[in-house]
């Protein structure tokens, strides 16, 4: 079962030198504006995971059937879409799940009048360029690193929102309310916050405090998501190229519930089906786990939450 590899692996065979990297970069990028930056993602095993997720959403967009839409995605590469990808099957699924269920999330929020949308260690994610979601405020947090790679190449993407500000920094370091309030985020209306590929990497104090931190900042209305591995998967040691993961947590509900949200979801992800003939998701509740359940087990799961006092 995918939930059992102790090492999740998407490779992007990426040229590191210079004179490679001037040679793929194609389009109206700058390389003098791009390859600094560039050069530093390529060095930093944390920032350069942004990059195959990225080019995990460019391959779904290419199939007859994709069910994530994203003609962003491989220009997010800064040119090197036209590598090669050495990627296994159920790690791509996972990839595209992941996407689908953060899209979905946002859709209904939408739905329900919900006009803000945080994005938690945002890497080279689209949604603000892609989703049509005209009044809508995104925010995205993640390293300066990223920003410095990530803004000149969507420069000239016209947004499919009302706006999107960007966070530069380290969560856990920055002052997450102060700064996500600069940029015009409102903490008495309602948001949706997306955590995808994140907390895994948290260690568990700061995992901790950036749920509070959220319970503080979400308004009645608010929701989130996330994937995870139990304690269990992360105690026998997982790692994403190279970068070890450090927390995984067996009660992820009562997390969220003890952190202000008045219900959460926790499912295997086994339970999160995509269904690409109505390109939706299917999620089968008789795989919803609680902490007993989690005890001892290695698992990759799927959390919702939501605030509705």
């Amino acid at each position: 079962m995918f939930a059992q590899v102790r090492t999740l692996r998407l490779r992007l065979v990426l040229p590191l030198s210079v004179r490679s990297l001037a040679i793929l970069v194609v389009g109206v990028v700058s390389l003098s504006r791009s390859r600094p930056a560039m050069e530093q993602v390529l060095r930093d095993p944390r920032a350069y995971t942004a990059l195959p997720i990225a080019a995990a959403r460019a391959l779904e967009t290419s199939r007859h059937d994709a069910v994530v839409s994203d003609p962003v995605a491989q220009k997010l590469l800064a040119g090197l879409g036209e590598s090669r990808l050495e990627t296994p099957a159920s790690t791509l699924d996972h990839m595209t799940k992941r996407a689908l269920v953060g899209d979905e999330l946002v859709q209904e929020a939408y739905g329900r009048g919900v006009r803000q949308v945080v994005i938690l260690g945002a890497g080279m994610d689209a949604r603000a360029f892609r989703m049509g979601l005209f009044g809508t405020a995104f925010f995205e947090v993640d390293r300066k690193e990223l920003f410095e790679v990530k803004e000149p190449l969507v420069a000239d993407v016209p947004l499919q929102c009302e706006s999107r500000r960007i966070v530069p920094g380290h969560l856990g370091i920055i002052d997450m309310a102060a700064e996500l309030e600069r940029v015009g985020f409102d903490k008495l209306k309602p948001s949706v916050w997306l955590l995808e590929g994140l907390v895994m990497y948290l260690g568990r104090d700061d995992m901790k405090r950036l749920a509070f931190e959220m319970g503080q900042l979400a308004a009645p209305g608010s929701s989130l998501w996330h994937d995870a591995f139990s304690e269990t998967s992360i105690r026998q040691g997982m790692s994403y190229y190279g970068v070890a993961f450090e927390s995984g947590f067996d009660d992820y509900d009562e997390l969220w519930q003890s952190s202000g949200f008045d219900t959460a979801e926790v499912l295997l992800s086994e339970g999160v089906v995509v269904d690409r003939k109505e390109k939706a998701v299917r999620r089968n509740l008789r795989f919803q786990v609680n902490e007993v359940q989690l005890r001892g087990r290695c698992a990759m799961l799927f959390v919702r939450a939501w605030k509705t006092s």
